[in-house]
């Protein structure tokens, strides 16, 4: 018992020096002289969006929900995996997309019902 304590600090000691020396699985290396943008990771020019105030706020992100459809759904996805990864009942997620949405219409015009408007134009549920 008194040997696998003082093992313990050392073997901590290690873990934590290689999750500091590890390598960013997520970054990149540092690039210059990148403009106008290439390489591996440049997946085209970014689009520009108009979004018309003068309509009605349930329908000003319609032109938006249409071409990034796809891409909000993973994120919305993802952020419910991560949930349904910490509780996985799957009870938290179905609180928020059910039973939390009515809190929407506390928020002020046009806000909620331009949030209104994406969900009903992507198709993912309001909460």
């Amino acid at each position: 018992q008194g040997r696998g304590r003082a093992m313990l600090a050392p073997v901590a000691l290690l873990v934590l020096a290689q999750l500091a020396w590890a390598p960013d699985p997520y970054g990149e290396e540092c690039r210059s002289k990148m403009y106008p943008p290439s390489g591996p990771t440049f997946k085209g020019n970014i689009p520009t969006y108009i979004i018309n105030l003068d309509l009605p706020p349930s329908k000003r992100w319609d032109n938006l929900m249409h071409d990034k459809k796809t891409e909000l759904k993973t994120v919305v996805q993802n952020i419910k995996d991560i949930a349904n990864t910490f509780f996985p009942s799957g009870k938290v997620v179905d609180i928020v997309d059910n039973k939390i949405a009515h809190l929407t219409a506390t928020l002020p015009y046009p806000f909620n019902e331009e949030l209104r408007g994406i969900a009903n134009s992507s198709g993912i549920p309001l909460g």
